[in-house]
């Protein structure tokens, strides 16, 4: 079996136990350890009947010659996950355990004493897949080549990534939704363009001002989804889990639907009448309980992507063996602004799904995507 990054036998007793400690010093660390008790182990294992994930995938396609021979495509692609991967700590106490017990160790508590959290990989994760494809080409001919496609699809799962642990250990009938990785629309355009100046490449003129190419291609998507919840432990568990995209351990309550205000940005400085990219009345659950309202996770779809690149080219021959190509490339060239939230390099991600932070919902930085030139001269032979 391969590497699973997030359960370690290895680390178990009687190889590597650990111990923490607070507020103690270096010269005794072990001082907050009551005399001859010994900590409760944590344990990471996989399930005995554990399964490898499977997958099912199909696709059919049409595709249709047009006039200026160029051919359209439309095509259904479909998926299915079984058996993957996700964690539970099949150790953990019922709902509401340290509310009833005020003052008692949680690991007192758990069905498996002298055990703090058994985390355990099991294959119960499933996904679906279905999308729509379009596309439109262009074949290169006469200095003009041209690719336009689109992409409607929907993914869906009960865990995106097998690093997630499952809030409630013993009811997760609430964790189907979309896809941490849902993008429901994708497009792309793509493009070559031979000048049409001095095309006679035999002559000065043509050789020094002729020849020019341009090539370029845009990508426009929508954002993906996150969930609303913080690292707080209302259950009385003991413990929060690590479960979405943005961690959220414990999901809030969504009381009414969410309100999308596309393209509202915040910040980078903020106050309490700043716009907010999203509204919602959320309440946190109940003491003692999880909050197991459907469609809960991943409830919240960020801001999406928009890119444009494009480029100038040009190749200057010496001989038939050797030349220099001159190119001059610029990257995001609109310098057209992507506001992000939760992902994203250079993203601030302040407290735009934590409902208890003064930023939850505001939108406070931007992709580190900009305007970038970039020239170049290859000698090739």
């Amino acid at each position: 079996m391969g590497l699973i990054d997030n359960v370690f036998p290895g680390g178990n007793s009687p190889f590597q136990p650990f111990v923490t400690v607070n507020n103690v010093s270096v010269d005794n660390p072990g001082a907050s350890l009551t005399s001859g008790t010994a900590a409760a182990l944590t344990i990471t294992t996989l399930n005995r009947n554990l399964k490898p994930p499977e997958a099912w995938n199909w696709n059919f396609t049409v595709q249709r010659q047009l006039p200026g021979d160029s051919v359209l495509s439309a095509g259904y692609v479909g998926h299915r996950g079984l058996h993957a991967w996700e964690v539970y700590d099949i150790n953990q106490p019922t709902a509401g355990a340290l509310q009833a017990n005020k003052g008692v160790n949680v690991n007192y508590l758990r069905p498996y004493q002298g055990f703090a959290e058994i985390q355990e990989e099991e294959s119960v994760g499933n996904s679906t897949y279905n999308s729509l494809q379009v596309s439109w080409n262009r074949a290169f001919k006469n200095g003009f080549a041209f690719g336009v496609s689109y992409t409607l699809s929907k993914s869906m799962d009960n865990s995106s990534n097998y690093r997630d642990i499952v809030p409630d250990t013993y009811n997760t009938g609430n964790l189907w939704g979309p896809s941490e990785y849902d993008t429901r629309h994708i497009g792309v355009v793509n493009y070559i363009y031979d000048l049409p100046f001095f095309k006679a490449h035999d002559t000065l003129s043509g050789k020094l001002l002729g020849g020019w190419e341009i090539v370029g291609a845009s990508q426009f998507q929508t954002g993906t989804p996150c969930g609303i919840g913080t690292n707080n432990d209302y259950a009385g568990v003991g413990e929060f889990g690590s479960f979405g995209c943005g961690s959220e351990g414990q999901f809030w309550v969504l009381n009414g639907p969410v309100t999308i205000n596309t393209g509202a940005f915040a910040g980078p400085v903020t106050n309490s009448s700043s716009p907010r990219y999203f509204t919602v009345n959320a309440s946190k659950p109940a003491a003692g309980t999880f909050n197991l309202q459907p469609g809960v996770r991943d409830s919240i779809y960020q801001p999406g992507l928009q890119d444009w690149n494009i480029g100038l080219l040009k190749t200057f021959t010496v001989n038939e063996r050797s030349r220099f190509q001159f190119r001059a490339e610029a990257y995001d060239f609109i310098n057209h602004p992507n506001l992000c939230s939760t992902s994203g390099t250079g993203c601030n991600v302040g407290g735009f799904l934590n409902p208890t932070s003064s930023q939850f919902g505001m939108i406070t930085g931007k992709t580190t995507l900009a305007r970038n030139l970039q020239l170049s001269l290859k000698f090739l032979f």
